[in-house]
């Protein structure tokens, strides 16, 4: 009886060490894996660690148009609400969904500028994808490449 009693605690200590060993290894696994592995705990961010081939990107936006044909873009919050990614996922979608989407969408936002006062000055809006290189418009050069594509037009209902 002596003897497993004795045992016991060496069998604990073996097995804490086992289960020690275990998780260190699982931890240290991505690791091994090299550059381009992607995993907890460990990341190596790979989309951001490599170079993009094009630094080309293309930007839905909502433009308002003034009666002077100034331009300026529409918020996140009369698009959509305050959130600006889920704005930019509503205009891609309307633009993907096509042009009865997009013109659609155009109305509702259009109907939400008339009723505030800080836009009593547009006249239309325009639903738009823009092209802009991406290194370029964070070096300070906010000019797109080419032509805005006009997806949708609508004008602002005023009374």
């Amino acid at each position: 009886m002596l003897r497993d009693a004795a045992r016991e605690p060496g069998r604990e200590a073996l097995r804490a060490r086992l289960v020690a060993a275990l998780t260190l290894a699982t931890l240290a696994w991505p690791l091994i894996q090299g550059p381009r592995y992607d995993s907890f705990p460990w990341s190596s961010f790979p989309m951001f660690a490599h170079g993009r081939a094009d630094a080309i990107t293309r930007v839905d936006q909502l433009l308002a148009v003034s009666a002077d044909k100034s331009r300026r873009p529409v918020p996140p919050r009369l698009v959509a609400n305050d959130e600006v990614l889920q704005a930019a996922s509503t205009l891609h979608t309307a633009i993907r969904r096509g042009r009865k989407a997009s013109a659609a969408l155009c109305r509702q936002v259009a109907a939400r500028v008339a009723a505030d006062p800080d836009w009593a000055d547009v006249v239309r809006l325009e639903l738009v994808t823009v092209k802009f290189d991406a290194l370029q418009y964070f070096a300070g050069d906010h000019s797109p490449l080419g032509k805005p594509r006009v997806r949708a037009r609508c004008r602002v209902p005023r009374k």
